[in-house]
């Protein structure tokens, strides 16, 4: 019973230190890299909901997407903001965050305020942050490729989600919804030019948003 609290402390840093080995062989870290991101990683489990343990779990997700030492270390405040505004794990968080920057064309650096943006969907439509995942999973190509903006593609995933449509069935729904404009059958087009209106307008409009 003494020797109880001792016994998890080991095991507790030695679950910790095998994670940031994880970490360290994923990013190619060198001894520095390791140490800072090791700082980072107990420093967050000081300060925050979670543990080190569990930063260095979303640290490893983030790696894996290619992120370098400097960008992990700078992106994990919004995620971790993220997750605890959601009540989701950490790791997920990481992996839904780094799979749909890529989708949107986005750079690592941006994982801050595609945080924010999601947290701010995530609190004040009916989603959470797995199912705003699932979403966007199917989504954020198609968007990015027609010129709509994350922002923009979020915002209507909340919306869809006030409506009941949520995760995977709206990531579908808004998909179709994307191709259907991009290459509109002839009622559609039809209505587009009696509005004075062309896809090619729409695109451009887009891109310059």
């Amino acid at each position: 019973t003494i020797a109880a609290p001792f016994v998890s402390a080991t095991k507790t840093a030695a679950t910790f230190e095998a994670s940031m080995s994880k970490v360290g062989a994923i990013c190619r870290a060198n001894d520095n890299d390791l140490a800072a991101l090791t700082k980072r990683a107990r420093e967050l489990g000081e300060t925050t909901q979670f543990t080190a343990t569990q930063a260095a779990e979303a640290m490893s997700y983030l790696g894996m997407a290619g992120w370098d030492t400097e960008k992990i270390i700078a992106g994990m405040p919004g995620l971790l903001n993220l997750a605890a505004a959601g009540g989701t794990d950490l790791a997920r968080t990481a992996d839904i965050v780094s799979d749909n920057l890529t989708a949107f064309g986005l750079a690592a650096d941006q994982s801050t305020h595609m945080a924010d943006v999601y947290a701010t969907v995530i609190t004040n439509t009916n989603t959470n942050v797995e199912m705003l995942g699932d979403t966007m999973k199917y989504a954020a190509p198609v968007a990015h490729a027609f010129g709509a903006s994350m922002e923009e593609t979020a915002a209507l995933a909340g919306l869809m989600a006030n409506s009941g449509i949520k995760a995977s069935q709206a990531g579908t729904a808004l998909r179709a919804g994307f191709l259907r404009l991009a290459g509109p059958p002839k009622m559609a087009a039809k209505a587009m030019e009696q509005l004075g209106m062309s896809m090619n307008d729409i695109t451009a409009e887009q891109k310059e948003s």
